[in-house]
C-alpha cells in the first residue's frame, strides 16, 4: 500500500501530465502556427500554458534520447534514418493472408510452471523474450524446439506480441533493417502466424518530433514484417485527434493492412483518457473502408464499443498467466466477471491445471463483453 506521501505525490504528478494531454476543444498553442511539422503534427491544444512544444524540451542535449532539433546533428541523422516524418513514404508491403484468431488469446510470457501440452487455439508469445538480447538470434532452433519450451500443441497458432517497455523495442530497431530481415524470416521458420508491430511510445512531456519519429518508425516495421511475409498487426499508438486522422489516412490507402494493434494497459488506459482512445480507434475503422481485425491488450471498458466498429476484436489475456504464476485462481463474479482467490498449491507442484482454468475463465467472460455488440453489428449488416 502506498503511504499518504507517496499518493500525493502520484497525485501532483498526474495533475501535471493532465495539463500536458491533448483537448480538442482547446485553441492551438501560437507557436505551432509557424512549425514546419504543423500539418504532420496538427498542434498542440493543452491545458497548460507554452508557446510550443519546445518548452518540453529538457535543455540537456548532451544527455538526452529525445528527437528533438536543439540537439541538431542528432536530429538530423535520426530523421535520415526514417526518411522524413510522412508516413506516405513508407514501402508498400503486399497482402498476405492473416491466421484466423480466437477472440481471446491468453499471453505465456515464459515457459516455467507447466508440463502439459496447452492445446489452445491460439497463444501469444512475446517478441522479444524469444530472441537474444546480444544480437536478436532466437533462442530456439526449429518450431519443435520452441512449442517443447512453451508445452503448445501441433495445432496451436502462435503469434507475437511487440508491445512492451521501451529498452526492448529500441534494442529491436537498433538492429538495423538487415539485421531485422533475417530474425523476420527465422521467426516465420519458427512457425509464428502474425506479429503485432513495435508499440514506439508516444510522449505527453516531450518536443512532438519525438512522437513524430516513433510514428513513422512503427509505421516502417510494420511494413519490413509484411514485405518478408509474416503477417503484421499495425500499432496505431496516437496522443492527439490530428495521429489519429493521419492513421486513418495511412490505413485507407494500404489494403495490406488487415489487423491493428493497441494497448490500453498504461497511458491510454486512463479513465481521463480511455474513451479518446477508443473513438480514435473507432475512426480508422469507419475511414478505412474494408473489415479490419484489432488486436487489444488490456481496455475491458471499451471492448464493447469497439467490437461494434471491427470485424472482430481479439483480446490478448495477459492475466491468466501472471494471476496463476501467483496461485490465484478465477471465480465467477456475477455474469461477465471474475474475482481473484488465493489458490496455494504444494512446493513445485505444476500450474497447468490451474492456468488452464483461469484461462477458460477469462475467455468466457471477455467473450460475453463482446458479444451483444458484435450480435448487433452483424444483425445490422
Amino acid at each position: 500500500m502506498l503511504s499518504p506521501t507517496e499518493n500525493a505525490r502520484n497525485a501532483r504528478t498526474r495533475r501535471r501530465e493532465a495539463k500536458l494531454w491533448d483537448t480538442p476543444q482547446l485553441t492551438p498553442s501560437l507557436g505551432c502556427f509557424s512549425c514546419p511539422s504543423f500539418e504532420d503534427c496538427g498542434g498542440l491544444r493543452t491545458a497548460g500554458s507554452m508557446f510550443d512544444c519546445l518548452d518540453n524540451c529538457c535543455g540537456k542535449p548532451s544527455s538526452c534520447s529525445v528527437v528533438c532539433p536543439k540537439k541538431a546533428h542528432d536530429f538530423a541523422s535520426r530523421v535520415r534514418e526514417i526518411s522524413g516524418f510522412k508516413l506516405d513514404g513508407v514501402e508498400r508491403a503486399p497482402v498476405k493472408p492473416a491466421p484466423q484468431l480466437p477472440a481471446v488469446i491468453p499471453v505465456l510470457f515464459h515457459g516455467k510452471a507447466r508440463e502439459r501440452v496447452f492445446a489452445a487455439d491460439a497463444v501469444a508469445l512475446s517478441l522479444y523474450r524469444i530472441l537474444n538480447k546480444k544480437d536478436g538470434a532466437p533462442k530456439f532452433a526449429d518450431e519443435a524446439e520452441l512449442r517443447r519450451e512453451y508445452s503448445l500443441g501441433a495445432t496451436t497458432q502462435i503469434i507475437l506480441t511487440g508491445t512492451d517497455q521501451d529498452p526492448p523495442l529500441e534494442r529491436w530497431w537498433s538492429y538495423g533493417e538487415a539485421r531485422r530481415a533475417e530474425i523476420i524470416r527465422t521467426l516465420i521458420g519458427l512457425g509464428v502466424g502474425l506479429v503485432t508491430a513495435p508499440n514506439y511510445s508516444l510522449f505527453a512531456n516531450t518536443p512532438r518530433w519525438d512522437d513524430l519519429h516513433s510514428m513513422k518508425r512503427i509505421a516502417i516495421v510494420q511494413a519490413e514484417f509484411q514485405r518478408l511475409g509474416l503477417p503484421c498487426a499495425l500499432h496505431v499508438n496516437g496522443r492527439t485527434d490530428r495521429d489519429f486522422e493521419r492513421w486513418t489516412e495511412f490505413v485507407a490507402a494500404r489494403p495490406e493492412i488487415t489487423h491493428l494493434a493497441y494497448e490500453f494497459a498504461t497511458g491510454a488506459g486512463r479513465a481521463e483518457r480511455i474513451q479518446k482512445h477508443a473513438e480514435g480507434l473507432r475512426q480508422i475503422a469507419r475511414g478505412a473502408g474494408r473489415p479490419l481485425t484489432l488486436i487489444v491488450r488490456s481496455g475491458l471498458d471499451v471492448l464493447e464499443a469497439l467490437s461494434e466498429a471491427y470485424e472482430s476484436v481479439v483480446f490478448l489475456d495477459t492475466t491468466s498467466f501472471m494471476k496463476s504464476m501467483k496461485r490465484q485462481l478465477a471465480v465467477p463474479h456475477g455474469n461477465r466477471w471474475v474475482r481473484w482467490e488465493a489458490a496455494p498449491t504444494l512446493p513445485d507442484e505444476k500450474l497447468d491445471d490451474l492456468f488452464e482454468r483461469n484461462a477458460e475463465a477469462m475467455a468466457k467472460v471477455v467473450g460475453q463483453m463482446m458479444t451483444p455488440r458484435i450480435a448487433a453489428r452483424k444483425a445490422a449488416a
